[in-house]
């Protein structure tokens, strides 16, 4: 037997390659009397000579051996490859794009998984973790073999094959995690075993199980500034802090002060048996089950209502009478496409710096308002997730020519997200408090200090002489519960199981192989299903003093709010030294409820929350899909030309059941039928031009199914705090966006180990996703509070308060949105860039420096939207468009997300007397997103999508091997701590949000036994 280092060693393998649809494993692609290089080259060179001989264009990712992905993360670990670009969340990867689309498959091992949610997209990344996985593939252009369903393509995470082993494996691997912005290490642990075994009689039957555990927390500071509250300096009695020489400016909507903390503790479990019982049968079994468990510590505070004081709702007495602004800037709005091309709405004045004092009498309006009031708000909330892919199956040889294969596989998550989320308000004693009627209402102001010349910060104005004393701030009795609180335990419920039977005819021993290679067929009976349960235990609650809950009464469950947002924010200005509702004392949601009870109890107050969350009818649904695929692929060899061409027919019948409330608010569950079928043409072509130069093209169709939120009768409704949120509704009868692709590439390698490679690829989308949104009146800044009909537009939702729009009313008109196929086809063209090379060829001049090499690659992408063009709703955002000279503004009735024009990625490395180093430059222009950061709402600044700046990350790892069993490892993710700021409307315009994120360092060991 050759000699070897362990087989669980350090192998990247990152590169753009064009390669089989079925990865070999690194074991499998060395022969039997080849030198085994170990480490990053050797993944390297495996992922080459996979290259060599595609047909179809796929990328590759390999490691030598389960847990040794190049990075801690499956998102990062793909942010490797050309044409990917990767979207965070508190600075962890949870996204993927493939070429400018998020909308892609993830598979273990071919088999299609399941989400947290109700989306499309599979398995969450933060679910697995990287030490499970042995290699994996990125399939840009599809076979008819392959499953549809991809915008960008489809992610097939591989575990190891037990018969490719050559020797036993017993591995273990121990880390701890450190962030910059929290407390602690973190710990990481993960293992692995497997054996194959061969009788006399030369049957084999191998068996591999790989584990992990893993915890992580990870921190970031979200301020957020809403700036669409326009003072205009022309009306007769314009505002005293109107700056000279201008016709208006923006001034503030709200201040947000978000610190949010995520904390998540994985086990993933993975476990292959393989079994030959004789030359010409193979058996199979593959299970992975992923038990993840995040919980959410969020801290927020608000200085609301202050558009009560400036702008187009300024309440005082003497317009501006109430507000100091010492500062102004002028910043460039942003621009957008229109329906006559882009709108560059110019720049306009802000204010940057100031002060607002409370109202202390209702000036204009008895309209029992507080402003501004100081909100602190406190999220509790956990996903609790546990997803399981199995796949069962054969492989008979039944003649020398014909191959036979058999599968079930099934996948299933289940996700249960229980959320506490309370909002305090401080009543400040010594400010006004407005009455509401015959009582006052639950807020008053606070005096607020702002520096928004630099960030966005902004504390509580303690020069003031309403100003509260700390030792105010600190007593629990000067704050309530405000109106509604939350506590939710929604379920979701997702199964994708599947019947599969392929066959393969080699026409080797034919007249035909001169040109025909082999034949594939099959056909799979797939269904799909998913289940939205929402659970709330929530009661109407109230907006007036005498009905809110005292905080003195939970005093056991306050704690001060982080101290740290300015230190971590860079901020001059920052609240600290405020009460919430500790997230960490109510985690256990039934207990906390019961204390908040208790304490409503005695207060002479009714309860806040039920015993028990219950099920919100409105908002259920429970969708099934069934699918027939049948395909048929001819494999074609002659000369220097070689490839497949395809057909895949798939015939889909969709049922989908909801409530339906007749006028009596009674609920009945009705189904909905839908049904579609396509035909999906596809082409792969390899050249060999000369012995190191391939061409490849190919033509692909594909469709992309709507996720399951989007096509279901039910409809959800705004929290009580939620007015300026939508209302949703599905739409049963929307169909499949129609994919075309195309594809061309050059593949040169001009030395051993080495490629440069130039592609490009164009999609054309039809029937784009769309979301209308019907926008309720507001005209003198009030909306509808009668119901039930919207008669200026929108939907009634009666459960949401009024807010700003009224006086404490409970029962609103919001936005009513919807999804519909856009008309016309978008299209998305691209070129990707890739090389790699070493200098191990030059170790008799070089030496040591024969260690060096490089991984790059540049990846460009246009789009050109043809969805159409709709009205921009939204009464205060259209104030500012037609004072900027766009009275009648239009946005993209579908917007492309995440999809940024220019991306790359420069790996140097080095690997040498038992160093592997390895460090990793990734940037990516800006995109545009509907993430609203810190929420996970929709997120419309000015009604159109914000824009997540261009940003680079920086990482880098370092290992020795101590000795041929040892490994120490070192790695450090976002070693720069790079931001990710968030722009209203377009890349360096008006700035929405901040993002600041941690950088994480990684150290630990690696044994083989």
């Amino acid at each position: 037997m050759k000699s070897r280092k362990s087989i669980i060693y350090a192998a990247l393998a990152s590169v753009s390659v064009m390669a089989m649809s079925q990865t070999v494993l690194a074991q499998d692609a060395q022969g039997d009397d080849e030198i085994i290089v170990v480490g990053i080259r050797s993944a390297l060179k495996n992922a080459l000579l996979e290259q060599r001989s595609a047909d179809s264009l796929v990328e590759v990712i390999l490691s030598e051996d389960i847990g040794k992905l190049p990075d801690q993360n499956l998102a990062e670990v793909l942010e490797n490859i050309t044409g990917i670009q990767i979207t965070r969340t508190e600075g962890v990867g949870t996204g993927v794009q493939i070429r400018g689309s998020g909308q892609n498959i993830i598979q273990f091992n071919g088999v299609t998984t399941v989400g947290n949610g109700n989306g499309r997209g599979g398995i969450n990344f933060t679910d697995v973790n990287p030490a499970i996985i042995a290699g994996l593939e990125v399939i840009k252009a599809p076979e008819a073999q392959h499953i549809e369903g991809a915008v960008g393509g489809t992610i097939n995470l591989r575990t190891i094959s037990p018969l490719s082993l050559r020797e036993p494996l017993i591995s273990a691997r121990v880390q701890g995690e450190d962030s910059s912005l929290t407390e602690g290490i973190s710990p990481r642990v993960s293992g692995a075993l497997g054996n194959k075994w061969e009788n006399a009689k030369g049957q084999e039957i191998g068996l591999v199980v790989s584990g992990s555990y893993t915890e992580s927390e990870n921190t970031a500071f979200r301020p957020r500034l809403d700036r669409d509250n326009y003072t205009d300096c022309t009306v007769a009695t314009p505002s005293t802090a109107c700056p000279a020489g201008v016709n208006g400016f923006l001034g503030v909507q709200f201040l947000n002060q978000v610190q949010r903390t995520q904390e998540f503790e994985t086990f993933n479990i993975a476990g292959s048996v393989e079994a030959k019982p004789t030359d010409s049968v193979r058996l199979f079994a593959d299970i992975v089950y992923n038990d993840q468990g995040q919980s959410l510590s969020g801290s927020r505070v608000q200085a609301s209502n202050v558009s009560r004081l400036n702008g187009s709702g300024d309440r005082a007495v003497i317009p501006g009478g109430n507000i100091n602004f010492t500062a102004f800037d002028t910043v460039n709005l942003g621009s957008a496409p229109g329906e006559n091309g882009i709108q560059d709405f110019g720049n306009i004045a802000i204010v940057t710096q100031g002060t607002f004092s409370p109202l202390q009498a209702d000036a204009q309006v008895n309209d029992g308002r507080g402003a501004p009031f100081l909100r602190v708000g406190s999220d509790a909330g956990s996903r609790f997730t546990d997803t399981t892919t199995l796949r069962l199956g054969g492989e008979w040889e039944a003649t020398d020519a014909l191959t036979l294969n058999a599968e079930f596989a099934r996948s299933s998550s289940f996700t249960v997200n229980p959320n506490l989320s309370l909002n305090l308000n401080f009543i400040n004693p010594n400010s006004f408090i407005a009455p509401s009627g015959s009582d006052f209402r639950d807020e008053n102001g606070t005096p607020i200090v702002f520096d928004l010349s630099d960030g966005f910060g902004w504390d509580i104005n303690f020069n003031d002489p309403f100003a509260p004393s700390e030792a105010d701030l600190l007593n629990p009795n000067n704050y309530v519960v405000d109106g509604n609180p939350t506590y939710t335990s929604n379920i979701r419920e997702n199964a994708d199981k599947a019947w599969r039977f392929d066959g393969s005819y080699d026409f080797s021993e034919t007249g035909l192989s001169n040109f025909l290679t082999s034949v594939d067929a099959g056909v799979r009976f797939g269904s799909r299903s998913s289940i939205r349960d929402d659970r709330r235990a929530s009661v109407s609650g109230s907006g007036r003093l005498g009905s809110s809950l005292n905080a003195g009464g939970i005093s056991q469950l306050l704690s001060l709010i982080p101290d740290n947002f300015a230190e971590g924010t860079g901020n001059s200005l920052a609240v600290d030294g405020v009460l919430q509702v500790d997230p960490n004392l109510t985690r256990d949601l039934p207990e906390a409820a019961a204390t908040i009870n208790a304490a409503a109890a005695a207060q002479g107050l009714g309860p806040l929350f039920r015993t028990a969350p219950t099920r919100v009818d409105n908002a259920f649904f429970d969708i099934t899909e069934d699918t027939t695929a049948i395909y048929g692929q001819a494999n074609f060899d002659f000369g220097r030309i070689r490839g497949n061409a395809g057909l895949r027919y798939i015939d889909t019948d969709l049922e989908s059941t909801a409530n339906v409330f007749d006028s009596n608010g009674d609920a009945t569950l009705t189904t909905v039928t839908n049904s579609y079928d396509h035909f999906l043409p596809r082409f792969n072509v390899a050249v060999d031009v000369t012995e190191d130069i391939i061409l490849r093209g190919s033509y692909t169709e594909d469709i992309r199914r709507p996720d399951f939120t989007a096509i279901t009768a039910a409809r959800t409704f705004p929290a009580f705090g939620g007015v300026n949120s939508n209302s949703v509704g599905g739409n049963p009868f929307l169909v499949p966006e129609e994919v075309t692709n195309f594809d061309a590439s050059v593949a040169w390698y001009f030395a051993p180990e080495a490629i440069l490679s130039v592609g490009v690829f164009r999609k054309e989308r039809e029937g784009l996703f769309g979301a209308s949104v019907d926008s309720p009146d507001e005209t003198g800044g009030l909306r509808d509070v009668v119901g039930p009909d919207c008669e200026g537009g929108g939907i009634f939702s009666p459960g949401t308060e009024a807010g700003i729009f009224g006086n404490g009313e409970v029962g609103v008109c919001v936005g009513n949105q919807s999804t519909f196929n856009s008309d016309n086809s978008t299209t998305q063209e691209g070129i990707e860039v890739a090389l790699q090379y070493n200098f191990a060829e030059w170790e008799d001049r070089l030496g040591w420096a024969s260690g060096f090499g490089v991984i790059a690659n540049y990846t460009y992408q246009d789009e050109n939207n043809n969805t159409g063009f709709a009205a921009t709703p939204g009464n205060r955002n259209n104030v500012i468009f037609a004072a900027q000279g766009f009275p009648n503004a239009t946005r993209e009735a579908a917007t492309l997300l995440d999809l940024s024009n220019n991306a790359y990625n420069l790996t140097g490395y080095y690997e040498k007397y038992g160093v592997s180093a390895r460090v990793r430059y990734t940037w990516r222009d800006s995109f545009a997103t509907n993430d609203l950061p810190g929420t996970g709402s929709v997120f419309t600044p000015f009604q159109y999508r914000g824009v997540q700046e261009a940003r680079g990350q920086l990482n880098a790892s370092v290992s020795y091997d101590v000795t041929d069993q040892l490994t120490l490892q070192v790695e450090g993710v976002n070693l720069t701590e790079a931001s990710s700021d968030v722009y209203c409307i377009s890349d360096g315009g008006l700035l929405c949000y901040q993002g600041i994120t941690d950088r994480r360092i990684v150290a630990g060991a690696s044994f083989t036994f």
